[in-house]
């Protein structure tokens, strides 16, 4: 009996940790780039149920925000892709109406526009027994001065918001937007290297910043490259250990109780804002994205 046990307990003691992340979808119910079929709704509603099919077979729940005013004048069914999300059991978050870049707009403009994004939500989510709980900042811009991320944050606390972080940051807007233009397997095939590279730099810095691994939040856009790649983007994350969790399990973490000591005009992971906070030196993230995606 004691063998037994203690080769179960150096069997359990050599495995790896088992790591966690929690996807994000911004800009639902989807963005296009400069591509004829940027009001299409039937090629856009087409990504959302595919994706939505890959989160399915992964088991992987998700948090899609909103960005209320693509709707390409009724083009975009809007009101049926929320429904699919949530019949999915999936949740949804306001990501502004405008899509606003909060460095450039006076507060109380941006506020209004927060508040606008939350017509087409608050009764869909109620009608479940649901609430608007996540808000994110559109471009991650949290203020470019103390009196705009001081006078924000304490809007989004008023309104009963809690903000979605994100720890895993990338470039991979500009695989979409060239894809968008070309979507060949060259560049569906040079994305997911990179993403995992972006992997590689945000696990070692986040044990710098916060000397341990964390379950992650991974930002991710709602556009036709993730919808034709996600499957292959979640295997590689299955193959290095991670399972998948929602924000609110990842938010248990007390990693995200640490201070975000950035207040600037850049768009930042989280990991490094807790760096800033601890007066620790930016370090960013690949950008280089390849010459498939320039």
């Amino acid at each position: 009996m004691f063998l037994a046990a203690l080769l179960l307990a150096t069997a359990t003691a050599a495995e790896p940790p088992r790591r966690a992340v929690a996807l994000t979808f911004d800009d639902i119910p989807g963005v296009a780039y400069p591509r004829a079929d940027v009001c299409d709704g039937k090629a856009v509603a087409a990504w959302n149920a595919k994706l939505l099919a890959t989160l399915r077979a992964h088991r992987a729940p998700a948090l899609g925000l909103v960005t209320a005013s693509r709707t390409c004048d009724g083009a975009i069914p809007l009101a049926a892709i929320f429904e699919q999300w949530l019949d999915a059991g999936h949740d949804l978050g306001n990501h502004s109406y405008s899509h606003w870049d909060l460095n450039s707009r006076p507060l109380a403009d941006y506020e209004q526009d927060v508040i606008r994004g939350e017509a087409p939500l608050r009764d869909l989510l109620a009608k479940r027994g649901k609430k608007l709980v996540y808000f994110r900042h559109p471009m991650l811009h949290t203020g470019d001065t103390a009196a705009k991320r001081e006078g924000l944050a304490k809007f989004l606390r008023e309104r009963g918001y809690v903000v979605a972080p994100v720890t895993l940051d990338s470039e991979e807007w500009v695989f979409a937007e060239a894809y968008a233009r070309n979507p060949s397997k060259t560049i569906a095939d040079a994305y997911i290297p990179f993403m995992e590279s972006n992997l590689d730099f945000f696990e070692t810095r986040t044990r710098q910043v916060v000397g341990r691994d964390i379950p992650h939040i991974l930002l991710l856009h709602m556009n036709a490259l993730n919808a034709d790649t996600l499957d292959t983007l979640l295997r590689m994350y299955e193959r290095r250990g991670y399972r998948f969790i929602t924000v609110d399990e990842a938010l248990r973490d007390s990693a995200y109780k640490l201070r975000d000591g950035y207040t600037g005009p850049q768009g930042l992971s989280w990991v490094h804002r807790w760096g800033v906070g601890k007066g620790m030196p930016v370090v960013m993230e690949p950008r280089d994205v390849g010459v498939v995606a320039r």
